[in-house]
């Protein structure tokens, strides 16, 4: 075994060796799933999901699309300015109100929506630019798309399959045609090292959690007006 002379160390180089110890005995003690009874799970991400949400919650308006599963369909299906609330699934499922896959949407008219809601979809589309461009298509002059996408995730997550992480150049590049970008960061270090050990909200302090650094953060996402 490797000797640790700690007085040669700073801080941050014990940290640093501690903390790869502690992540290599996770590989026998951590159980790398989800906690059971939770829906949405409780991670990082899908809190970070909800700050951004809530920041253009009063854009939420008209004719609105959420894709499966519809995390967001009860906050906002009840408001007197959502006129109607469609969920899309690229297969059948319960509750779902449009099935196809948004890299060919030409079943669906153009300008059909005024706001789309598309939390960690762009993951699982296998060419994310076409799924963009006919998301686009799909909404109304001067409709909104409100777009997260994962830096780091859990894990692989294969529905239908599992393709790409995005960082802000991608989503810049990805919705470049739009009229107006607003791209956001969230998360640090900690919470994108943590996904992939399944530490959930619970695990982090309130500060650790809600402090964003766009060098390194968890989840990437944009608001994108046609």
């Amino acid at each position: 075994m490797r000797s640790l002379n700690i007085g040669f160390h700073p801080a941050s180089a014990l940290y640093k060796y501690a903390l790869g110890r502690l992540l290599g005995w996770g590989r026998y003690v951590n159980r790398f799933q989800y906690p059971s009874g939770h829906s949405p799970v409780p991670t990082p991400a899908r809190h970070y999901i909800n700050l951004f949400l809530e920041r253009y919650d009063c854009d939420v308006r008209g004719r609105c699309l959420e894709f499966a599963p519809p995390y967001y369909r009860e906050r906002y299906i009840s408001r007197p300015e959502v006129v109607s609330y469609d969920v899309w699934d690229v297969d059948e499922s319960q509750g779902t109100t449009l099935v196809g896959d948004l890299q060919d949407a030409s079943g669906v008219a153009s300008e059909s929506f005024d706001c789309i809601v598309m939390t960690h979809v762009l993951c699982n589309v296998e060419r994310p630019w076409l799924a963009v461009n006919e998301a686009r298509r799909l909404l109304s002059p001067g409709g909104l798309i409100l777009c997260t996408a994962p830096m780091v995730l859990q894990g692989y997550a294969p529905h239908p399959h599992d393709y790409w992480r995005f960082t802000p150049d991608a989503m810049r590049s990805l919705f470049a045609d739009f009229s107006r970008l607003e791209v956001h960061s969230y998360g640090n270090a900690a919470t994108a090292s943590g996904s992939p050990q399944y530490l959930m909200c619970e695990h982090f302090s309130s500060a650790t959690l809600n402090y964003h650094d766009p060098a390194c953060p968890s989840i990437v996402a944009c608001a994108a007006w046609k």
